[in-house]
């Protein structure tokens, strides 16, 4: 795959080639309607380094699904760091179709042109003053867009797939994944349309949107082209989403349209709150379960209530709970300790990590995953009956679980090493592991992974403990290097204690 480099601060769109060293200064310039990016045989990557991209672009590549194009932001340096470039830096990619901070344009960030098989990769997206805000796919398809912050203009739609001249069609393969939706709060806003038309027969998108966080609007599927054709499209799954703070309905499938489906669209593991919660335009167009609404009048209108889904539930959600009592500030969203949300959903559909790219579940002393986009992590609790000898305490990982912490490091080689114990209940299925987390920042630029070996203990025992060894390290500056302890408990109650961290 050919890589490719662009920076708005020390970018030039006249001398620059492109590379790490010496990028173009606009994405326009990489793949705008005359691309200087090529995708050859194998596709192109176009790496965009921290900074603000005043910009709207129509795409002018043509990817295939051998050649693929991904746009990707450089927020952690690894891309410029593998081009060569020593110091590379860090932060947000902030790409707003405004000309500057006063004046939006009529253009959405990036017009797709019909064009398909595209992946783009944590950026911040501030759309323009145009329906289809942030993205416009058109009828393109095979269209990825994950860890993205999407803020549309007001309440203009944001992600539209499809229109009435050229609608969304069958084997759509559209993915969105591990997204922020900052829409307007009103019934008019849209965080992502699927715009699909009538058919001679029903079709499916094969689509999936997941592990998103969406404050306010409503997702829709509507069938735009007036065919006079009886059928639709279904094969789309919303899963493990959290919709919070919507005026209306977060989920709107076919409104009034009463269109029959035969495979109804999949609604799983979704938080809702509005004014409503699901609204379908027949009882055969929606199926869900293991949701839970917090709503002001119905949880569904012609929606069939799914046997495990909560109907009214308090939303016992972190709202930056941190700062009442001053310990540091958790993800917003992510559900509170000991709530009904934690440890609910069972069943196969639910993706393996949640919005955070963590591990799910985890933090309810359970198996069964979170409702919504968030599990909770960083539960650990301090043990002293378990500590390793000379240590005054460990930490004890109840069930799926795991914590961060951060290691500081000096400019040199530097082995880092933590022991590990675990009873008969956590199992050996799945053993603990140790991870050492990238940081490109300070030239480190893979994680690593070192999961345990010897067999744990017998019902709520330990074994003894074990040494987890990293390989040498040798940062660039010094630093910090994030180091992630996990249980990977295969019931509720299982135990693995962490202890004696050294540096050497």
């Amino acid at each position: 795959m050919n890589n490719y480099y662009v920076s708005a601060g020390r970018g030039s769109d006249s001398t620059g080639t492109g590379t790490a060293s010496n990028p173009w200064k606009t994405i326009a310039k990489a793949i705008g309607a005359s691309p200087a990016a090529s995708l050859g045989s194998d596709g192109a990557r176009v790496y965009l380094e921290p900074g603000t991209y005043y910009e709207s672009v129509t795409l002018g590549l043509t990817p295939t699904a051998t050649a693929r194009l991904e746009v990707v932001g450089d927020c952690d340096g690894a891309g410029f760091l593998a081009g060569g470039l020593a110091t590379p830096a860090t932060g947000v990619v902030d790409w707003s179709s405004w000309v500057n901070d006063t004046t939006a344009r009529g253009m959405p960030c990036l017009a797709g042109g019909n064009k398909s098989y595209v992946s783009l990769r944590r950026l911040k997206l501030i759309g323009g003053a145009i329906d289809k805000s942030c993205v416009d796919v058109g009828a393109g398809h095979d269209w990825t867009i994950s860890d993205c912050i999407v803020v549309p203009h007001s309440s203009q739609p944001a992600i539209v797939f499809g229109s009435a001249a050229a609608p969304a069609a069958a084997g759509l393969n559209a993915v969105v994944e591990r997204c922020d939706f900052h829409v307007g709060g009103n019934s008019s806003g849209r965080p992502i349309m699927f715009n699909v038309a009538g058919a001679a027969a029903e079709y499916s998108l094969d689509s999936v949107v997941r592990n998103c966080r969406f404050r306010g609007g409503v997702l829709i599927v509507a069938r735009v082209a007036n065919t006079g054709l009886g059928y639709a499209a279904t094969g789309l799954q919303i899963s493990h989403c959290s919709f919070l703070g919507g005026h209306s309905a977060p989920i709107s499938v076919y409104g009034s349209d009463p269109v029959v489906l035969a495979s109804p669209i999949t609604v799983f593991g979704c938080y809702l709150s509005g004014n409503n919660g699901i609204v379908a335009g027949h009882v055969s167009q929606v199926t869900e379960d293991y949701n839970a609404f917090h709503v002001a009048s119905a949880a569904r209108l012609n929606v069939t209530a799914g046997s495990h889904s909560i109907g009214s539930v308090r939303p016992a959600f972190d709202y930056g709970d941190g700062r009442l009592v001053g310990t540091p500030l958790r993800p917003w969203g992510e559900p509170v300790a000991n709530s009904l949300l934690g440890g609910f959903v069972v069943g196969g559909a639910s993706p393996t990590t949640d919005f955070a790219g963590r591990a799910r579940p985890e933090g309810y002393l359970s198996t069964r995953a979170a409702v919504g986009a968030l599990e909770r992590h960083d539960t650990g609790e301090i043990n002293t009956p378990y500590a390793d000898s000379g240590s005054p305490a460990c930490l004890a990982l109840r069930g799926p679980s795991s914590l961060e912490r951060p290691i500081l490091m000096d400019a040199t080689a530097t082995v880092i090493r933590v022991k590990v114990r675990w009873d008969g209940n956590h199992g050996d299925a799945n053993k603990p592991q140790a991870i050492l987390l990238a940081n490109p920042e300070i030239g480190v630029s893979a994680d690593q992974v070192v999961t345990a070996s010897s067999s744990g203990g017998t019902g709520s025992t330990p074994n003894e403990y074990e040494t987890l060894s990293f390989s040498s390290v040798t940062p660039t500056r010094p630093g910090a290097l994030m180091l992630r302890l996990v249980s990977r408990s295969s019931d509720g109650t299982g135990v693995a204690y962490f202890d004696s961290i050294t540096l050497s």
